[in-house]
């Protein structure tokens, strides 16, 4: 006789895994052992049921280490009966709230994890929740996403920022930019916040973060780029599992910009006026305007200030027709050539400065485009004919901007960018009033290619 205790004639339902009644431990008496169900109830017959269907049947074939298994699928009358895995361990807003934030290198190492989980999931066109009370962290050191059955309809990547942000603050954010993602009858998927959104403390996720959670979506960072960051600051070989252990030590908060931001923001507009103007490499016509190449993909995030003297090899200096010796000054480096006549003799400068986060880094280019806009004269005073205006570029790092010109004795063609915390500018130059061969447009071009190469692979 059937026990009418089971479900479906097989699995008995324990204990309840949640407040509201959606999951429970369970025991699969068939196979004898411990299972997961969680209860989906389904929505009006509509577009919205058929695609909840959808991603029912394709989350069936998802198989990966981070993301639970779903078993098998109990259909009622107006929901589903879901039977996953069952994975022991604490949701990651569990560990904060019992051990504090973990550290900048072991939230890292979860967010490869959970960003591993999401790309596995999204190539099979499964949409998951990754929100702190959904990845679970087990004692055996995996990061499992146990939202299968919230099948989410949310921002994975604004989620990802969320996770990223609870596990170095030890709180959920409160953005106020859109509801809490929720499963298929409502219940939202995590507690609500009490605390104000923006990372408070000063570490290298801090940057990633905030671009995750502020920008829109369709200027968020891509997967790569993401990756990038956090392999450059967790610990150990990507691909790794998720070491186990406590929660790290809380990151150093800050309330206000340090004078050292200041002076490095006011010495790098300093270095701008001096400099004359920066100036890009683009054609004469509007039609033919491209970034330098194909997109690099850097990383969101640099947690100490780039070399420029070590951004370009001597031999790329050598193409480019300067000594391979720079002079060195603070925040930037120079290349000259020498032996040459005037209208053969050109200056390379490569500028890098690491700002404290995105945000800040985004000001101030800001500020350089609107002067660079503003300018009639060189930084000696001489009157300066902008041959292309200073216009954002697009394909160059996170924004760009270029332009170009000549005081009658000289000829510029520089571009400036940030890549998230980082502004650059690479400035290329010819004694000559015009570029009529294009050869400091031409030269512009590759050094930024390679500068760019090399901050991919910067830390």
């Amino acid at each position: 006789m059937t026990d009418p205790t089971l479900l479906a004639g097989r699995y008995r339902l324990l204990e309840r895994r949640d407040r509201a009644g959606t999951s429970w431990r369970s025991r699969d008496e068939l196979l004898r052992r411990d299972v997961t169900i969680s209860e989906v109830r389904l929505p009006p017959p509509g577009p919205y049921r058929e695609w909840l269907l959808g991603q029912i049947r394709a989350a069936a074939d998802l198989r990966h280490p981070g993301v639970t298994a779903l078993h098998d699928v109990i259909p009622a009358h107006d929901r589903f009966w879901l039977v996953m895995e069952s994975v022991e361990g604490r949701s990651l807003l569990q560990t904060v709230r019992s051990d504090g934030p973990l550290s900048d290198e072991r939230a890292a190492e979860v967010g490869l994890r959970v960003l591993d989980a999401l790309t596995a999931a999204g190539e099979r066109g499964v949409h998951l929740a990754a929100t702190p009370d959904t990845v679970l962290l087990t004692p055996g050191g995996r990061v499992v996403l146990t939202g299968v059955a919230a099948l989410a309809t949310g921002d994975g990547f604004h989620d990802l920022g969320a996770t990223l942000f609870t596990a170095v603050e030890g709180r959920t954010p409160d953005t106020g930019e859109r509801p809490l993602p929720t499963i298929g009858d409502g219940t939202p998927l995590a507690s609500p916040s009490t605390g104000s959104f923006g990372p408070t403390g000063s570490g290298p996720l801090v940057p990633l973060v905030e671009e995750l959670l502020t920008a829109g979506s369709g200027h968020r960072p891509d997967a790569t780029s993401v990756r990038l960051t956090l392999e450059r600051i967790a610990p150990g070989p990507a691909g790794h599992p998720a070491r186990p252990g406590p929660g790290g030590s809380a990151p150093i908060r800050t309330g206000t910009t340090s004078r050292r931001t200041l002076l490095v923001v006011a010495g790098l507009t300093a270095l701008l006026v001096a400099g004359g103007l920066a100036f890009w490499l683009w054609p004469r016509h509007a039609a033919e305007q491209a970034p330098v190449a194909a997109p690099v993909a850097l990383p969101t995030a640099f947690s100490r200030a780039p070399d420029p003297c070590a951004l370009l090899s001597a031999g790329r200096l050598a193409e480019l027709e300067v000594e391979a010796v720079p002079v060195r000054k603070k925040n930037a480096c120079t290349w000259r050539s020498s032996g040459q006549p005037k209208n053969l003799t050109y200056i390379l400068e490569v500028s890098a400065f690491r700002l404290p986060s995105g945000k800040d880094a985004g000001r101030i280019y800001a500020s350089f485009l609107r002067q660079e806009r503003e300018r009639t004269t060189t930084g000696v005073g001489l009157p300066l004919t902008i041959v292309i205006p200073p216009s954002p570029v697009a394909g160059i790092g996170t924004e760009a901007y270029a332009s170009e010109g000549t005081n009658g004795l000289t000829y510029y063609s520089s571009v400036v960018f940030r890549a998230a915390n980082v502004v650059t500018v690479v400035q290329y130059q010819r004694g000559i009033g015009e570029d009529g061969d294009g050869s400091t447009r031409k030269g512009v071009r590759a050094a930024t290619r390679w500068v760019l190469e090399k901050l991919a692979r910067e830390e």
